[in-house]
C-alpha cells in the first residue's frame, strides 16, 4: 500500500509538471502553426499573382503583401517574445517606495508628481492600489509634497494570469532626477531634485525565497514619532523588525494599530530579503557574462525629467521621450515602460542565441 501511494504521489507530480510545460509551451505552439499557416498561404497565392485579369491580380497583391508583412512580423517581434523564457518575477505584486532626496521642498514636490505619475499609471492599468505609509512634506498636508511615500500594487482580481505587476515597474527603482523651475522661482533658474525609488516583488508566503526563521528577526515596538521626533500616540503602536543575520531593518508606525504595522513590515522584510536573495544571483550571473546589461539596479540618475526641453531621458537605455506631461500623466509611462521591455528582452534573445544563460530581472 506504501508502495502504490508513493506511486500515485509521483504520477501526480508528473502530471502537474506536464500540465505545466504544456501551459509555458502553449503560446510558442500557436506562433508556430501561425507562422506555418502563413507560409504555406503565401505558396498557394502565388499563382494567383499572375491571374490576367488585372482587377483580380491587384487583389491577390494587396492580400499577399499583407500576409508578408505578417509573417515578417511574427518573426521579427512574435517569436522572440514567446522563445524567452518567461521572468519568475514579473507577474508577482510590487511594493514601490519613493523618497525625496536632494532639492529641499522642490524635491518633495517633485516626489508628489511622480507619485501622482505611477498612481495613474497603475489605475490605467487596472491595478489595485494600497498605500502603505506616507511621510508629508515641510509644509504639511496638500501644500509640502511628499518625503516618503510607500505603496503596494497588485493586479485585479480577475486578472489573466501572467498579468505583469512587478515586471512592468522593475526598471523604475533608481535615483531619478529632475531639472525645472520651481513655481516659487523669481529669478527663473533651474533647479535640480531628486527622488529615489525602490520597487521590491512580493513573494506569496509558500515561495522558498520570503522564509524566514523568526529567531533571526529582532522586534522591536514603540510610540509612533511625528516629523519631529515628539511621541503622536500613547500605545506602542510601531514596529520595527531588525534581521540579524543581514542587519536589514524595517520599521513602520502608519497605522495606529500595531497589528497592522506589525503584517506590513514582515511583508516588507520579506520583500527585501527575496529581492537581496535574488540580486545576489542576478550579479553573479552577470559577472560570468562578457557584456554587462544596461539598466543595472544601482545606477545613479537612472532617468532625467527635463521640463524645459519638455523631454524625457532614460540613461541606461538611452531613451529619450518628448511629451513630458503625457508621461506624468502616466500614459507615456507606458510607452517608456514597452521600450525598456524590448531592449532588455532584444538583450536577452542575443544572450541565448550566443548559448549564454539567459538573465533574469
Amino acid at each position: 500500500m506504501e508502495n502504490e501511494a508513493k506511486a500515485t504521489d509521483v504520477d501526480v507530480k508528473g502530471q502537474i509538471e506536464r500540465a505545466r510545460v504544456q501551459k509555458e509551451l502553449a503560446p510558442l505552439v500557436e506562433v508556430w502553426n501561425r507562422y506555418l499557416e502563413l507560409k504555406q498561404s503565401i505558396i498557394d497565392m502565388k499563382p494567383f499573382l499572375e491571374d490576367s485579369d488585372p482587377t483580380l491580380r491587384e487583389m491577390f497583391e494587396t492580400e499577399h503583401a499583407s500576409l508578408c508583412t505578417e509573417l515578417d512580423t511574427l518573426i521579427i517581434s512574435t517569436f522572440p517574445t514567446v522563445l524567452l523564457p518567461p521572468s519568475s518575477t514579473a507577474s508577482l505584486p510590487a511594493v514601490m517606495s519613493l523618497n525625496a532626496g536632494v532639492g529641499g521642498l522642490e524635491s518633495s514636490l517633485c516626489t508628489e508628481d511622480l507619485a501622482r505619475m505611477y498612481l495613474r499609471f497603475a489605475t490605467n492599468r487596472g491595478w489595485k492600489v494600497e498605500e502603505i505609509s506616507r511621510v508629508e512634506g515641510t509644509g504639511g498636508k496638500g501644500g509640502g509634497g511628499i518625503r516618503e511615500l510607500t505603496v503596494k500594487f497588485e493586479p485585479p482580481q480577475y486578472a489573466e494570469e501572467g498579468t505583469e505587476v512587478y515586471g512592468a515597474l522593475q526598471w523604475e527603482k533608481g535615483v531619478h532626477r529632475i531639472q525645472r523651475v520651481p513655481a516659487n522661482e523669481t529669478q527663473g533658474r533651474i533647479h535640480t531634485s531628486t527622488v529615489a525609488v525602490i520597487v521590491l516583488p512580493m513573494y506569496p508566503d509558500t515561495a522558498e525565497a520570503p522564509l524566514v526563521d523568526p529567531k533571526d528577526v529582532r522586534i522591536d515596538v514603540m510610540r509612533a514619532r511625528g516629523a519631529g521626533g515628539q511621541h503622536v500616540n500613547r500605545t506602542e503602536s510601531a514596529v520595527r523588525l531588525t534581521h540579524m543575520p543581514t542587519g536589514i531593518t524595517v520599521s513602520m508606525q502608519d497605522s495606529r494599530s500595531q497589528h497592522q504595522n506589525r503584517a506590513w513590515a514582515w511583508e516588507i522584510l520579506r520583500a527585501r530579503l527575496s529581492e537581496k536573495k535574488h540580486n545576489e544571483e542576478v550579479e553573479a550571473r552577470r559577472a560570468s557574462r562578457r557584456d554587462q546589461v544596461k539598466g543595472a539596479d544601482r545606477s545613479d540618475k537612472i532617468r532625467t525629467y527635463n521640463f524645459n526641453q519638455d523631454r524625457l531621458t532614460d540613461h541606461r537605455f538611452g531613451i529619450t521621450v518628448t511629451g513630458l506631461q503625457r508621461v506624468l500623466d502616466g500614459e507615456g509611462l507606458e510607452d517608456v515602460i514597452s521600450m525598456m521591455k524590448k531592449d532588455v528582452d532584444e538583450r536577452r534573445l542575443e544572450a541565448l542565441l550566443e548559448g549564454e544563460e539567459d538573465f533574469d530581472y
